[in-house]
């Protein structure tokens, strides 16, 4: 199997037949550049891998069964009656290409087709099998284990060469394409490698500090709340992110902190916090914060200038 990030380039060219310079056939054509294509080759198969967070931190197997076409066993894929073969192309000569020469205002050029008898093939079925008509392939169905590596995401394509479809008459098959589908795991936003979680504290966690558990792709971690915790910090966890695929190593996984705030307390939780509340500090004012605004609303013209005082106004 093999993966590469430049698939969805490769896909997309070969849905518009520019897979393997094919779009630059009318040249090859033209000047008889390039050589003879297969002209058998068979169509690709895209198949839809579903996958979860778990699946994509620890890699996994998929098994996906397919309906398509597969070679006629009982001509081994040649097309022909048991007993006779194909035989070579008396237009082309079994070269399956047939070249016509013409003169123009230019000089002469030369241009290279196809052969139209056996369709580029070199060879002609006359006496065609009973079974799949002298196409060569017959409807079946197939399991394929496909192998999801780690770190993979959303949208990634893998490429299982020689797994879609045979050509027909044996031609060389196409390639089994597998597009992932990874479902969002409501723990966590994922970014690139790493992932975020929102953790909510209890006050007294918040202010006395706590050990407390988070979720990871891979089991529960032990996360230290330190003592004057806010909300809104962040904390690190190093390589408890999800795996870096190609390179090794792991993301990490930030976890942000929210204090909880109860919006319903019992008489004894509410005498605790009227007590605390005798004693406890005012919060501290952003330093800074008003003379930043004050110097916004002034050029802004919403602040009004101090009055002036009277001369002989009591000092």
């Amino acid at each position: 199997m093999h993966f590469d990030l430049s698939e969805a380039l490769m896909v997309f060219m070969r849905d518009f037949g520019l897979s393997g310079g094919e779009g630059f056939g009318g040249f090859e054509t033209l000047f008889g550049s390039g050589g003879r294509r297969d002209q058998r080759r068979g169509h690709d198969i895209k198949v839809g891998l579903k996958l979860t967070l778990a699946e994509v931190a620890s890699g996994t197997t998929k098994t996906v069964r397919i309906k398509s076409l597969e070679t006629c066993a009982e001509c081994a894929g040649t097309g022909a009656r048991t007993g006779t073969q194909p035989i070579r192309c008396g237009t082309c000569g079994g070269v399956g290409e047939v070249r016509r020469q013409a003169q123009s205002l230019f000089g002469q050029f030369l241009t290279v087709s196809p052969c139209p008898t056996c369709a580029g093939e070199g060879t002609v079925v006359h006496t065609p099998c009973a079974r799949c008509g002298g196409d060569g392939r017959v409807k079946a169905e197939k399991t394929l284990q496909i192998d999801v590596p780690a770190g993979v995401a959303d949208h990634h394509y893998l490429t299982l060469r020689g797994q879609g479809v045979p050509g027909p008459r044996n031609g060389p098959r196409g390639d089994l394409i597998a597009v992932l589908d990874i479902k969002d795991d409501p723990r966590f936003e994922r970014h690139g490698d790493d992932l975020v979680h929102d953790l909510g504290i209890t006050f007294t966690q918040a202010a006395l500090g706590a050990d407390v558990e988070v979720p990871t792709p891979f089991g529960q971690a032990v996360l230290r709340i330190e003592p004057g915790t806010q909300t809104g910090m962040a904390y690190r966890l190093r390589a408890k992110g999800l795996p870096r695929l190609g390179e090794g190593g792991h993301g990490d996984l930030h976890v942000r902190v929210h204090v909880w705030t109860p919006t319903k307390l019992t008489s004894d939780q509410r005498k605790l916090l009227e007590k605390l509340s005798e004693v406890e500090d005012q919060p501290p004012q952003e330093e800074g914060g008003g003379k930043f605004w004050d110097t916004i609303r002034r050029a802004l013209g919403l602040e009004e200038p101090a009055p002036r005082r009277r001369r002989g106004a009591e000092e």
